[in-house]
């Protein structure tokens, strides 16, 4: 398949801003990346290389329900060493508007799409997705072992319908918001004997990603004040999937990092810019930025070894 490629160096200049939804991104203050377009290969995205080759794993960054591709994100990530990918999956140019029936191999294409023209250390590509981007991310690493590692910020831990009806599981008109080899994909329900509450099931219980099936680490990253999620929080979601995994006596590597005062709008990077619109304070969402962006840096760094060890 012949390649658009549409090539830029982004360099510092005189008001150069990058900006997404809950964080600010001046360029000024970066050292130069380029930026690949990745259309007519079979994603549609831009992927920005390091100025320098330094050994890191690769990423592909997921966007949230409002989809658009998460430029700010990958950039400040390439700043930080590693290839990254702005992926867009939905409301972008040559993409559907809206998230329904995304093939869930999209993603998977990404991540050799990275291989393919950044050659990450080891091969290795993490998926690092926020809100939906982070449920997308989950669910890919449950239904292939391609992914690396997954970071999930703010994620939705059960699989939800498609864009604006998410919890409209016995509406017959409402989509599915992902599908897997051609069919719709639908949560795992937790054995009711493994609920914590059998009388009263969350839709993590009911419809949950089946995250025991995941083979690679995974980092979740949560706000104890998110309300960003109707019918559930980020907070409990992610709770419920280290609880899952526990359950299922998964032998991956899991991290949760979870934040006072803090809400839905946390995937960084630093500095924060609000506003806190998903619950939290500014001064929480910033604090949770703030920690959280350099330990998800370190837990991606560690993959650049043959064998990676987590501190």
């Amino acid at each position: 398949m012949r390649m658009h490629v549409s090539r830029r160096r982004l360099m510092a200049g005189a008001g150069a801003l990058v900006a997404t939804r809950g964080l600010s991104l001046d360029a000024r203050a970066m050292a130069p990346v380029e930026r690949i377009s990745l259309v007519g290969t079979g994603v549609v995205g831009n992927l920005f290389l390091p100025p320098e080759t330094r050994g890191m794993p690769g990423i592909v960054c997921l966007a949230g329900a409002m989809g658009g591709t998460p430029n700010a994100v990958a950039m400040a990530l390439a700043n930080e060493g590693f290839p990254a990918l702005a992926l867009a999956t939905h409301n972008a140019d040559h993409r559907p508007p809206r998230l329904s029936r995304l093939p869930v191999e999209y993603v998977l294409a990404a991540i050799d799409a990275v291989r393919e023209k950044a050659c990450p250390a080891n091969g290795r590509v993490v998926l690092r997705g926020w809100s939906r981007g982070g449920e997308l991310a989950l669910l890919s690493a449950s239904l292939s072992s391609s992914p690396a590692a997954v970071i999930a910020y703010a994620p939705r831990c059960y699989v939800g319908r498609e864009q604006d009806k998410p919890n409209n599981f016995g509406d017959p008109t409402a989509e599915p918001a992902f599908t897997w080899q051609g069919k719709a994909v639908q949560g795992v329900p937790l054995p009711e004997e493994m609920r914590a509450d059998p009388a009263n099931p969350s839709l993590e219980d009911l419809h949950g990603i089946p995250v025991e099936r995941i083979g690679c680490p995974v980092m979740l990253v949560s706000g104890k004040a998110d309300t960003g999620i109707a019918g559930t929080t980020a907070e409990r979601g992610c709770a419920s999937v280290m609880r899952r995994l526990e359950l299922f006596r998964s032998s991956i590597l899991r991290v949760h990092e979870s934040y006072e005062n803090a809400g839905h709008d946390i995937a960084g990077p630093p500095p924060y810019a609000g506003p806190a619109t998903g619950g939290g304070t500014p001064e929480g969402n910033a604090a949770a930025v703030a920690a959280s962006w350099p330990r998800g840096l370190a837990f991606m760094r560690a993959l650049a070894e043959p064998q990676p060890r987590w501190r």
